[in-house]
């Protein structure tokens, strides 16, 4: 696990060495670059050492010295790929898994990605063509920035670092803010700031002196199918076998390993095979809270006493939070209002103290059919070819009357008549919608309507028949990456752990791609993954599902995070600019901490982003 970095015009490793300065915290253990002073081109890496501690020193060369890489992620096939290289005559001097890209360059230039099974983000500078070559893994689990102007090309890890070596100006990108407070996270290949983009997941983008980058595809993930009728037995033993396979090459590693543990499937299901794939007892580690009723310590105890692994409990403390949260959201290259970051930093930073690498479950609901709104969006829309609109939309009143308000208003949404993909937005981003013409300051007053934002997400996942299908091929292309990723990865890079998923192994996504979304749904969602975890552990099956890290928001904003809250409101640089409306945030806190309304939703995102403005204005916000 690593960072990198790298520059086109920066013959002197200049801009490199302020990228890999700014990325620290994505590998302390060593760092390095490498310059061809002929063409101006550096590359450079941060490294968090991992496989073959002594010997993987990046970048990294071939035999000659002509081709150069730095990786950022893990190749887990590498031990097979050594084989490979050196069966056709290539000289391997370490066993780390980043020289098995100079080699597979070699042999098959840009086709080397489809060779390679694991998370990265790489970069290779090869001088006979004079060539640059930045790749990104096919979900987006390790995070690429770069910037191309006036025919050069930067990147980096991590959006900080790369505006440490190229002059990006601090203008934010009104859309990319809008994108923010819509979803809580920038998808796609826009970033926070106007000069910078992200390479999108299942890419590579190319330079060559005087030809301007160019990006191409490799990989996305494919589309569901609509029905199958292969036996259920025959598919969970296959998924097994597959699960089985992606869990051992995820234990490889030559420092100590453990596993995120919740209350839940998808982690107990990791856990489980991890223990029986291991040698001696794995370590586990899972947080809980000291207010509300969201804590799965307990579930994730029992677990533990039952696959017999070395358990550790975190609590987070009420007290603790003012200091903490703040300065994590503060902390992170562009903001990110998924409310379960500060759990998933707490636990990672727990964890640090005991390994260097983390296994988690991230995945396994957008592959698998985990989130209850792919069944209910199915629902609404079988409802929507039988029930007339005007008695639908008739329905929909009678239900926001008579049922509490959050009950209530998903239930109205699935019976309201309207298109799916609208519906879909609604469910995902309903109370920040509701609020944008109120709360958005001058400077987002160009705001995108609601239809022409469900456009860019109908142009993103449309192709499956199947309405459960679409959406979980649209949260594989946009939350997953956009949110669930960059959340498991900022929030363990802060504290040099690396996180691994096995869930995302593209041979897993490819199976599960064959399975209807009628079956991956059935029940409470996720079927084939809950007939596997009832044959490895019966009775574990059969607790409460899975809650998924959430964390007691409502009761940080009102308790240990009001002061800082009313300080964004009142001072904060998201007001001061003009992106936030400070009189209408003002009424929002103020009926948030008198408990008339729950609106967490929508100042949590603003606490997010308002702390990551300030620091980048250079206060101290957090």
């Amino acid at each position: 696990m690593c960072g990198i970095c790298g520059s086109t015009d920066d013959p002197e490793a200049r801009a490199v060495i302020a990228m890999n300065a700014a990325m620290t915290h994505r590998g302390p253990d060593d760092e390095g670059t490498h310059t061809d002073a002929g063409v101006g081109v550096s590359i450079g890496a941060r490294r968090l050492s991992v496989i073959d501690v002594v010997g993987g020193h990046q970048p990294l060369a071939n035999e000659d010295g002509t081709i150069w890489a730095a990786l950022n992620g893990e190749i887990y096939n590498h031990p097979r790929l050594q084989e490979l290289l050196r069966e056709r005559g290539h000289e391997l001097r370490t066993a780390t898994d980043t020289e098995v890209l100079v080699h597979l360059y070699e042999e098959y230039g840009t086709g080397l990605v489809h060779a390679l099974e694991g998370m990265f983000a790489f970069a290779i500078w090869d001088s006979r063509e004079r060539r640059l070559l930045v790749g990104r893994d096919r979900f987006g689990e390790k995070p690429l920035f770069y910037s191309a102007r006036d025919g050069g090309l930067a990147f980096a890890s991590e959006l900080t670092a790369l505006a440490a070596g190229v002059a990006l100006g601090g203008e934010l990108d009104p859309a990319a803010v809008d994108d923010y407070f819509v979803y809580g996270y920038l998808p796609g290949e826009r970033s926070i700031l106007a000069g910078a983009r992200q390479l999108p997941p299942g890419h590579l983008l190319t330079w060559e002196p005087g030809r301007e980058p160019e990006l191409s595809e490799y990989w996305r993930p494919p589309v569901p199918v609509a029905a199958s009728d292969e036996p259920v037995d025959d598919l969970v033993g296959e998924l097994r076998r597959l699960l089985e396979d992606s869990v051992r090459s995820r234990l490889i590693a030559d420092v100590p390993l453990g596993v995120f543990l919740s209350g839940g499937v998808d982690s107990t299901l990791i856990a489980a095979l991890a223990a029986r794939e291991s040698g001696a007892p794995i370590r586990t580690f899972t947080v809980g809270y000291d207010v509300g009723e969201v804590s799965e310590a307990e579930q994730a105890r029992i677990t533990a006493a039952e696959i017999g692994s070395e358990h550790h409990e975190l609590t987070l403390p009420l007290a603790e939070v003012a200091a903490q949260v703040p300065a994590v959201l503060a902390a992170l290259d562009q903001p990110l209002a998924d409310q379960s970051l500060p759990a998933f930093h707490a636990i990672a930073e727990f964890a640090r103290e005991d390994v260097t690498v983390a296994v988690g479950g991230e995945g396994a609901d957008e592959l698998f059919g985990g989130y209850p709104r792919y069944r209910w969006l199915a629902r609404a829309e079988a409802l929507g070819r039988h029930l007339p609109r005007p008695l639908a939309a008739v329905g929909a009143r009678a239900l926001q009357r008579s049922l509490p308000a959050g009950r209530a208003g998903r239930l109205a949404n699935v019976v309201e008549p309207g298109d799916p993909v609208e519906r879909h937005l609604q469910w995902v981003a309903g109370e920040r919608l509701a609020v944008r013409q109120s709360l958005y300051g001058p400077r987002l007053r160009e705001r995108r309507s609601v239809a022409a934002l469900a456009a860019e997400l109908e142009a993103i996942g449309s192709e499956p028949e199947h309405v459960a299908g679409r959406f979980m091929l649209l949260d594989q292309r946009h939350w997953l990456p956009g949110d669930v990723l960059v959340k498991a990865d900022r929030a363990s890079m802060l504290v040099s752990l690396e996180v691994r998923t096995p869930y995302l192994d593209h041979r897993l996504a490819e199976f599960a791609a064959t399975i209807s979304p009628d079956l991956h749904t059935a029940g409470k969602g996720k079927a084939l993954l809950r007939r596997l975890l009832a044959d490895l552990l019966p009775e574990t099956s059969l607790r409460r599902p899975k809650t998924a890290f959430r964390v007691p928001v409502a009761a940080w904003l009102r308790g240990p995070l009001a002061a800082t809250m009313r300080e964004q409101v009142e001072r904060g640089c998201a007001c001061e600019e003009g992106w936030v409306d400070r009189d209408a945030a003002t009424a929002l806190l103020e009926r948030h901490l008198r408990g008339e309304e729950d609106r967490s939703e929508v100042l949590w995102p603003l606490l997010a982003f308002g702390l990551w403005l300030d620091r980048l204005r250079g206060r101290d916000g957090a």
